[in-house]
Order: structure tokens, then C-alpha cells, then sequence
């Protein structure tokens, strides 16, 4: 009898550890799937915080940077914009416009007369804007009846004024090599080859050729796109 009650012990003992083993790897396993959960958790919210910081990026700073980007090519590259501060130029550019100038246009070709051009001049340490009259090799002359290049008389049509000459004595010159002759068209009012000491611009000092014109309210409300000119005179 004695017996049989120790092996009814025996089973019961091992029957609670059996149950109190389970019970411990139910919470285990409970624990373990908790944390897992966590992790899935913080994972879901680092991914909404990261795709809360992708859409900002994509959305505004992005197009802010693209469109800084296009203007940078666009004025640095592709045009040059202005404004013109002085008469030299007029009745063609008027005191107060702004001028819009191509830089692309001698990637490939070169300057030519009667082309308006946007330079930048080393004596006055500024961007200037002059006409074409000398190409590289040419004799410029002024006479009382007007302006020779090559002994062919120039059309004064498009200029405003006289031509005449800005320094006593200096009438005459001769175009060097990769550079130009240029005056403004307002003949009697224009500092320009006639009179600087670094006479001729050099082609690489050249940035743009003008394409047009505009006014904001300064002279008006207009947009006024470069016409050609009559060059030469037809005698």
C-alpha cells in the first residue's frame, strides 16, 4: 500500500514539473514573440520616419535644387542677361533696358559686322555692349562723309549722331588678329574703340550676342527683339 502511494506521488511531482516546464516555455515563447513584435514595430515606424523624410526631399528639396541647377545653366551657360546703364547704344538699346544676349551663338562661328555683342572690358572692369564695325584684318577709317572699312563705305542708318573721332589725331587703325573694332551707335555719345586704350576687344573676352530688349516700366512696357541692319552702304 505504501508503495502504490509513493508511485501516485511520483506521477503527480511529474506531472507538475511537466506542466510547470510547459507553462515556463509558454512564456518564453510569449517573451521571444513579444520582442520580435517590437522589433517589427520600431522597424515600421523607422521606415515611416524614413519615407516621411524621402517624401520631403523628393517633393521640396528636389525641385528647389533642379530649378537651381536649370537657372545656373541658363545664365551661365545658354544666356547672359543685363542691364544697360548708359545712351551709347541708342535709339537701338535705350538707357535703363534689359538686354538678353545668346552665348551659345559663337560656339561656332565667329563674331561678324554689324553683330551687337556683350563684352567684358579689362580698363573699365565691366560688361559692355558695342556693335561690330572691324573685323580681325581690317582697315577702319573715318572720313568726313563717314566710316570706311576696307575702303567701303559703312550705312549710318541705324546710328543716332556724327561719327566722329574721340581722340585728336586718331582716325585710322588696323584690326589685329583675333580681335574687333566696335562702336556704340550713338556716334557722338559712345565711349569705345574710337577712344579706349586697349582698343580692340579680343574674341575671348566676347560672351554673348545681343538677342533683344526689354522694358519693365523703366521706358515703358515692351519686348523688342534684335533687327538687322543695313551693313554696308549700297551705292
Amino acid at each position: 500500500m505504501q508503495q502504490e502511494e509513493n508511485k501516485i506521488e511520483n506521477r503527480i511531482s511529474e506531472g507538475e514539473i511537466a506542466t510547470l516546464l510547459a507553462d515556463a516555455e509558454d512564456d518564453m515563447r510569449h517573451f521571444f514573440d513579444a520582442e520580435k513584435q517590437g522589433r517589427r514595430i520600431e522597424e515600421t515606424r523607422g521606415n515611416e520616419k524614413g519615407g516621411r523624410i524621402f517624401y520631403f526631399i523628393r517633393s521640396f528639396v528636389l525641385p528647389i535644387l533642379y530649378g537651381i541647377f536649370i537657372a545656373l545653366i541658363l545664365t551661365q551657360v545658354m544666356y547672359f542677361h543685363a542691364q544697360v546703364p548708359s545712351g551709347s547704344m541708342e535709339t537701338t538699346i535705350l538707357t535703363g533696358d534689359r538686354i538678353l544676349g545668346n552665348r551659345m551663338a559663337y560656339w561656332f562661328q565667329d563674331p561678324s559686322y554689324g553683330d551687337i555683342i556683350i563684352f567684358w572690358s579689362d580698363e573699365y572692369n565691366e560688361f559692355m555692349v558695342k556693335r561690330i564695325i572691324g573685323c580681325p584684318g581690317d582697315r577702319v577709317e573715318l572720313h568726313t562723309d563717314g566710316v570706311y572699312v576696307n575702303d567701303n563705305r559703312l550705312a549710318d542708318a541705324y546710328t543716332q549722331g556724327i561719327t566722329r573721332e574721340m581722340r585728336a589725331g586718331e582716325s585710322a587703325w588696323t584690326v589685329p588678329e583675333d580681335s574687333y573694332f566696335v562702336m556704340g551707335d550713338n556716334r557722338e555719345d559712345s565711349a569705345d574703340s574710337r577712344y579706349w586704350n586697349d582698343t580692340y576687344v579680343p574674341r575671348e573676352e566676347i560672351y554673348a550676342k545681343y538677342m533683344f530688349r526689354y522694358s519693365l516700366g523703366t521706358n515703358g512696357w515692351y519686348l523688342k527683339w534684335n533687327q538687322p541692319v543695313e551693313f554696308w552702304l549700297q551705292e
